[in-house]
Formats: C-alpha cells, structure tokens, sequence
C-alpha cells in the first residue's frame, strides 16, 4: 500500500526541471527550479503515486501558484489539486502536507496573527485571500485564524458562495 507524506522534504535549488528529477525519490521530495526568478517547485507526489509534479510558480507562464517563506517552510496557494493521475487534493503550508480528504485541521496559527486578522475584520465580509493580501500574510495563516476567531465567537463566516468571507461577529444582521 502507498503512504502518503505528510511533510516536504526539499532537497535542493536547481536551474533546469530536469536537474530535479534524479533527487525526487520519496513521497514530498522537492526541488525549486530557479533562474533568476522561482519558475516552478517540482516534487515527487505526495500521495505516493509515484508521478512527479510542476507546479509553475511564474507567472509569466500563466497560472501560477503563489509561493511564501523559506525552503524550510515553504507554502504554496492556492491548494494543488490534480484532475489527472491520482487525483490527490492537499495544501502544503510551512513545508506540511495537509491532505483536503482527510479534514485535517491547519495547523494553529501564531497569536500574533490571529490578533492581526481580529483587528483587520470589519462589518463587511471579505475573503480570507484578501486579508491575507492585505496584511502580506500566507492565505493559509489567516484561514487558520479566521477559523479560530469563529470558534471564539469573534468572527462570522459568509454562509454558501461566501464561505471563506469573514466579517466581525458583532456585525452580524
């Protein structure tokens, strides 16, 4: 049986895709492909289907993911989701898999950032991605924190085509 990973093992910064592929050997293992710019982030799948993935972090190459922090925590948004192969579905947030079947929890975001993401709420809803952009926050912090602030009671969230907005809780009509 397959196991998938549950973290990012980077193993090295490269210039060319194909000065990847030898170091992807386990379920995680990554490589960024970097000349000049982050052009993608290439990494053996995670679930263990053993296809290697490109996700394109450029651009001007269209769609791209959006890549945050450092090679020992690295974050990708939006979430990989592949249509084809395995059909795996997962975030990846400070260099952790977290696979979107298995309703894993993120992990608990910093104090800091919850009493950023509290302070920046308002009366209106807004989507977590732009509060994230606001505040040049990784997506996946602030979704972590919106979360916790609407278990406290502190924050309201959108209700069908809003999921994901937020809005303060005393806002509430």
């Amino acid at each position: 049986m397959k196991k998938r990973a549950s973290c990012l093992a980077f193993k090295a910064q490269v210039e060319q895709r194909h000065e990847a592929n030898p170091l992807l050997k386990l379920p995680g293992d990554a490589a960024l492909v970097n000349r000049g710019v982050l052009r993608s982030l290439v990494m053996a799948c995670p679930d263990g289907c053993g296809e290697l993935l490109t996700i394109n972090l450029d651009a001007r190459a269209g769609k791209a993911w959006r890549v945050y922090g450092t090679q020992e925590e690295l974050s990708l948004f939006p979430s990989v989701w592949r249509e084809t192969g395995c059909k795996s579905h997962f975030i990846l947030w400070r260099s952790k898999i977290y696979w979107c079947d298995w309703g894993d929890e993120l992990d608990t975001p910093m104090e800091e950032v919850v009493q950023l993401v509290r302070n920046h709420l308002s009366s209106e809803l807004v989507p977590y991605v732009s509060i994230a952009d606001a505040l040049q926050l990784v997506p996946w912090a602030v979704l972590s924190a919106c979360n916790r602030l609407v278990r406290q009671g502190d924050a309201q969230e959108g209700k069908s085509k809003q999921r994901g907005y937020f809005r303060r809780a005393d806002s509430a009509n």
